[in-house]
């Protein structure tokens, strides 16, 4: 039987490069996303499309011409850019923004080069009529990619009626910006044709009202019992909080009427004689029972019967042995 040996580390001081480039590999070579080769594709097709309508429009106001066409590049190379990074996230974003990206440029490059020559209203024809084109575009898009990426795999109707309202939508952005190129050939759009694209804008609010209904409403049981969880946590912390409370008397309580260790320990009694008479202490008077403090009375001074005030003591008492003198008031 044959053995299979299992791939050996590569041995350290060795170059990684310098092993995959013996093993026959290409070390550092990096690929362009399909999104990035289809739109340098499409770029350098309609950079062709434009200098043949070289010979077939007006090539009066060259400099307005060529300056927008400049401008219009750049801009595609804008757009390319954010829609690369943001073909990461969502699959299906590539293909509808390369579409867009490229009626945005095909469409612009013939309002630049085939709108009637004007000496004063050109290049604000150019202006107008591209950021018309650049905007509606941008905001189908946009309008589809919010459509498709809220919804849910269980709402099933709602991503139905989401995928054709955004058909709808893209729809009646070609249509609401299409007769920009085709009066830049000076042809006249009739009015059945701005009939149609305003039917098809009616039925794309009518989709997307129904798209939204739908996910509010696939939505419901999820907000039911949210609302239900928030009820039962506002109805735990509500009992949570007197029990709490009264626990928290209770410690207080506890801590005020637990006497003390110095006070716990009583003292021995003293050992005494047999005859000798035990010693009581002096009670002190009671405190009155309406809990205020008792406040001092200031008696009027001593007098001799005839009137006259008796001395004071060194310590600024009334001497009542001097004779003649009243008897001192008792309490």
């Amino acid at each position: 039987m044959s053995e299979q040996h299992a791939p050996q580390p590569a041995p350290q001081g060795v170059d990684l490069n310098a092993a995959q480039a013996l093993a026959g590999a290409e070390p550092g070579k990096k690929k362009l996303s399909m999104f990035l080769r289809v739109s340098i594709i499409l770029l350098i097709g309609l950079t062709l499309a434009s200098i043949s309508l070289l010979f077939i429009g007006d090539f009066e106001g060259r400099f307005e011409r060529i300056f927008s066409t400049f401008a219009l590049f750049a801009v595609f190379v804008v757009l390319t850019a954010i829609d690369t990074s943001r073909d990461r996230a969502n699959e299906w974003y590539a293909p509808v923004a390369l579409i867009a990206n490229t009626y945005i440029l095909g469409l612009l490059l013939v309002v630049i080069w085939m709108t009637p020559y004007d000496s004063f209203s050109l290049m604000f024809q150019i202006f107008w009529k591209s950021f018309l084109v650049i905007l509606v575009t941008r905001l189908v898009i946009l309008c589809c990619e919010l459509l498709l990426r809220s919804g849910k795999d269980d709402d099933e109707a709602g991503n139905r009626f989401a995928f054709i309202t955004s058909v709808l939508a893209v729809l009646s952005g070609i249509l609401f910006t299409a007769p920009v190129g085709i009066e830049a050939f000076s042809l006249h759009v009739p009015d059945m044709y701005w009939k149609i694209a305003t039917a098809v804008l009616i039925l794309t609010a009518l989709g997307l009202s129904v798209t939204l209904l739908l996910r509010w409403a696939n939505n419901s049981e999820e907000r039911s019992a949210r609302r239900e969880a928030d009820k039962a946590a506002q109805r735990a912390a509500a009992i949570a909080a007197p029990a709490s409370v009264a626990g928290g008397a209770e410690a207080t309580i506890a801590a005020q009427t637990a006497p003390t260790a110095e006070s716990s320990q009583v003292a021995p009694p003293l050992p005494q004689a047999a005859n000798e008479p035990q010693a009581v202490a002096p009670q002190s008077p009671p405190a009155p029972h309406s809990g205020q403090a008792p406040t001092e009375v200031l008696l009027p001074w001593p007098t001799f019967a005839d009137g006259r005030p008796i001395p004071a003591r060194p310590d600024g008492q009334p001497d009542f042995s001097v004779p003649g003198a009243p008897l001192p008031p008792t309490f």
